[in-house]
């Protein structure tokens, strides 16, 4: 448990982070390109590094812990099947998002398309990622936290009074655990809501170069001494035939075989394997790297640098950090064999972790690590935490400034701006807290987003490919996919999987009607959108860039993206290799 020295290595960190957001006030509150994009005059590599920084939660060592156990490392391509649209980010969007020069994906809309169905299709974007999504994704990373806060707390003996007035509308076995946790994954709630509030997205992207290192560097320690524990690769791999028998290579194979009882569920053999990784790459972020990744990348300071941002997220992304989470997974199925957790941690930790497989991760620090090192791990732990929530509460709040405020009020100040943002951020950080409450299992969120982006993805990439692409069609095709996943969740209708393929094809069938049916917009109507971002693809000519050069630059881009994403696939085979023979 926490000591002493462990106390204040958390201490010391908290302090960090509200000492920059209140180093950043006065920059962020200057007007809203400040607040929510630095004025776009960051470097290349803190973009790029707060974007890692942002998609490596307090979740995710969690999430892909249980993911192992239950399917193996091919299990993960749950979330390494995204490479292929972060690939798609570094070639072809990154670019654009910067000439764009949005704030948010929403706003974007109002560039790319005219008339009222745009204004339709633009309130339906920031209310489903703004809204919807962000706190699903808010939800599930308290969850986290309230997972690993749980065998680390004792509010219920230093403040007894506080637990007593929690647990009057928190119950004792809530999704953030029982009035202790819920206590503790508040104040931190709280704490990263005052210092992103006061900060903005340049106070953000600050602490999360330094949440990143702390984070990387907690991962790799506990990876090493997991390993080491479990008596390196001989160890993990006899252990594992040791404790699981025949079923113990299933644990080690990177790759999906037709064996595997999730891809036995899809059906349609090779080709439905296909078809559910392909939809579920774009299926958890946006097909086109917007949300907070096109925010990111518009606080660069050149077109240059967003493209280098993309791309120093994505080696940090699948080159590096990836290696600590899966040796931890695999080293915990050895140290904490799967049934016999009780025998090998004891009681209370053992019962957690037998419940819930998700908290070997934690469980495997608690029975590890001296004082210090544990804390400088619980700190890790808080810095994923916190810069996942910092980001999602500024982006969250860009929505509601730059959709729904500036087009109801124009004529806001810039003053007015910043205090509506740091309103919404303290909205944000309560609604997150709400939804925790309703989220059993981390990879149950991941599963509501995927959802919402199998339904988004198709006509989020078109708009950037094609003139004939309406407003119109994509609102259809959006809304036609997400009342396929309720019909199917209502009915409990075959494997997530399936439903994933499903609710993509539904959207596309509908897109491709609508698109038929609404009339063509007019070269005229996309002639600013052409000039502005330059996209590839099909285009009326504009006259100083020809569709046919469009389509080549697309071809070359679409080839180098592929080419990138294949490299990945490539080095994680041979990463594997070297790490379990």
């Amino acid at each position: 448990m926490l000591e002493t020295l462990d106390w204040l290595v958390i201490g010391g960190y908290l302090l960090f982070a509200l000492g920059v957001g209140l180093a950043a006030r006065e920059r962020a509150g200057q007007s809203r390109e400040s607040y929510f994009l630095a004025d776009r005059s960051l470097p290349w590599w803190w973009a790029g590094t707060s974007i890692a920084a942002t998609t490596f939660a307090a979740d995710t060592p969690l999430a892909i812990t249980g993911i192992v156990a239950a399917r193996g490392l091919s299990g993960n391509w749950l979330w390494l099947s995204w490479l292929l649209v972060h690939a798609g980010v570094v070639m072809i969007f990154a670019r654009r998002w910067w000439r764009a020069g949005v704030v948010t994906d929403a706003e974007f809309i109002a560039l790319r398309y005219t008339g009222r169905a745009s204004g339709y299709l633009r309130s339906f974007r920031a209310g489903l990622y703004g809204l919807i999504y962000n706190v699903i994704i808010l939800g599930w990373v308290l969850r986290a936290m309230g997972k690993i806060v749980q065998p680390l707390v004792r509010w219920d003996e230093w403040a007894p009074w506080l637990v007593a007035a929690v647990g009057t509308v928190v119950p004792a076995q809530s999704a953030l655990g029982g009035p202790s946790e819920a206590v503790t994954v508040i104040l931190l709630v709280l704490l990263v809501a005052v210092y992103s509030a006061l900060g903005g997205i340049r106070g953000v992207i600050r602490t999360d170069l330094l949440q990143f290192v702390l984070g990387l560097v907690g991962s790799i320690w506990l990876a090493v001494l997991a390993w080491s524990h479990a008596g390196g690769k001989r160890g993990v791999l006899s252990g594992l035939r040791d404790a699981y028998g025949n079923d113990a290579l299933s644990f080690t194979q990177l790759f999906p075989t037709m064996q595997s009882e999730w891809v036995s569920a899809i059906g349609m053999g090779a080709f439905g394997l296909g078809a559910y990784l392909l939809v579920q790459s774009y299926a958890n972020v946006p097909a086109d790297g917007g949300g907070y990744l096109q925010q990111r990348l518009n606080t660069a300071r050149s077109e240059d640098d967003a493209q280098k941002a993309a791309g120093l997220f994505f080696v940090l992304q699948y080159g590096v950090r990836i290696w600590p989470w899966l040796m931890v997974a695999l080293a915990a199925l050895v140290i904490l064999p799967v049934g016999s957790e009780q025998a090998v941690l004891g009681e209370p930790l053992g019962t957690l972790v037998a419940g819930d497989r998700e908290m070997a991760y934690p469980a495997l620090m608690i029975h590890l690590l001296p004082p210090g090192v544990f804390g400088l791990l619980v700190v890790s732990l808080l810095a994923a935490f916190m810069s996942t929530i910092d980001t999602h509460f500024n982006w969250g709040a860009s929505y509601v400034v730059s959709d729904v405020a500036l087009r109801m009020k124009p004529e806001l100040s810039s003053t007015a701006q910043v205090v509506i943002a740091r309103t919404a951020v303290v909205v944000f950080a309560i609604g997150a807290v709400l939804v925790a409450f309703q989220i059993e299992r981390i990879e149950q969120a991941w599963r509501w987003v995927a959802a919402l982006g199998a339904a988004l993805g198709v006509p989020t990439m078109l708009r950037w490919l094609w003139w004939r692409m309406t407003a119109e069609a994509e609102l259809a095709g959006a809304v036609a996919g997400l009342v396929a996943a309720a019909i199917m969740w209502q009915a409990d209708w075959g494997s997530y999987e399936l439903q994933l393929i499903v609710i993509a094809a539904s959207s596309t069938v509908v897109m491709l009607i609508a698109i038929a049916l609404v009339p063509a917009p007019t070269a005229e109507s996309t002639a600013t959108f052409v000039r502005a971002v330059s996209p590839l693809g099909v285009w009326p000519a504009t006259g100083d860039r020809s569709s046919e050069a469009a389509r080549g630059e697309l071809l070359r881009a679409a080839a180098a993206t592929v080419g990138i994403a294949a490299t990945a696939v490539l080095a994680l085979w041979l990463g594997t290799r070297v790490l379990l023979g």
